[in-house]
């Protein structure tokens, strides 16, 4: 799927109707969040966006309704007139100290569902010079869905984050859209091929790193590509349990060179190649990766394979 910086209506759509909870990294709003006439609304809104910059960063989706977590449909939409781009980046500039530098806001038209009206997603990084203080002079974090205060040894922790490295994966498949085939007399399909990409966001090399990598437990492993098979597992992410297949592998130097900031290398030699079980109608797969390294904390992120019209497609959160 697009970055989120690039969401239309129809990407919005697909996290409705796949049913993508919030998470550590992905918070949903309903109109009302951004109500000029309620004076809360500039603080909860420094609060939301400087807890995302002060943990793993993530995305905010101003107008999308949500039921114990989950999106249930599209809000009515504002006016954008009223409720403008350079009004959110203006009460995000002026309302949390220090600056945030790269916060992306992105308007979408409500073409399909409300013509005339628009919602916005609000798309926030890791930031490099956390940690951020709120309009109400309170550091705040990421906490499964909320945005709660941090307590002192955390505002530390977050201060010294560029003397560690900052690494993330993006699960993919080699082209955006694969087709699924079957053999008639076969209950699984032809191997799909997918891979990961490991970046670094700090300054800091990673030397030696650990990668695991969680698929589905429906899912067939063809190929693992170099990573070993540890144990079927749950996996938690947020409110989710997970019944997964773990796979892990270790970069060390001299045999693997380090993770330099701003380099975007594979990390399956060869390809993984999975296979899907045959059924009838669409479905959605977990899948999930998580990464250690020396100073840095555990990154655990979570996606989808999604299946429709025999075509699977990856959805990272």
């Amino acid at each position: 799927m697009k970055d989120a910086w690039d969401w239309e209506e129809e990407d919005i759509e697909l996290l409705i109707q796949t049913g993508v909870q919030e998470s550590l990294t992905l918070d949903y709003k309903r109109c009302e969040s951004l109500d000029k006439r309620n004076p809360n609304r500039k603080k909860d809104l420094s609060k939301d966006v400087s807890a995302f910059a002060n943990s793993a960063g993530g995305v905010i989706v101003y107008g999308v309704i949500e039921t114990n977590h989950l999106p249930t449909g599209i809000d009515s939409g504002y006016d954008p007139k009223d409720i403008t781009r350079e009004w959110l980046e203006q009460v995000i500039n002026s309302t949390i100290q220090r600056r945030i530098d790269d916060v992306k806001i992105k308007q979408i038209e409500l073409k399909n569902s409300n013509s005339g009206r628009v919602i916005y997603v609000v798309s926030i990084l890791q930031s490099k010079r956390a940690p951020h203080m709120a309009e109400d002079h309170i550091f705040y974090k990421r906490f499964n869905y909320q945005s709660i205060p941090m307590e002192e040894y955390e505002v530390r922790d977050v201060t010294n984050r560029t003397d560690a490295p900052d690494l993330s994966l993006q699960l993919y498949l080699e082209s955006n859209a694969v087709d699924i085939e079957f053999e008639e007399d076969k209950e699984l399909s032809k191997p799909i091929t997918l891979n990961a990409l490991i970046t670094n966001e700090s300054i800091a090399p990673a030397m030696y790193y650990i990668v695991r990598l969680f698929f589905d437990k429906q899912l067939t492993v063809i190929n693992s590509g170099g990573f070993g098979f540890n144990a079927e597992q749950t996996l938690q992410i947020g409110d989710m349990a997970l019944i997964v297949n773990s796979y892990s592998k270790n970069y060390s130097i001299p045999g693997t060179m380090p993770v330099w900031q701003g380099v975007r290398f594979k990390i399956c030699d060869p390809h993984f190649q999975i296979a899907l079980p045959k059924i009838n109608g669409d479905m959605s797969y977990a899948l999930a990766w998580s990464v250690d390294s020396l100073g840095m904390q555990q990154k655990v992120r979570g996606g989808l394979l999604t299946v429709s019209n025999n075509q699977a497609k990856i959805f990272n959160l």
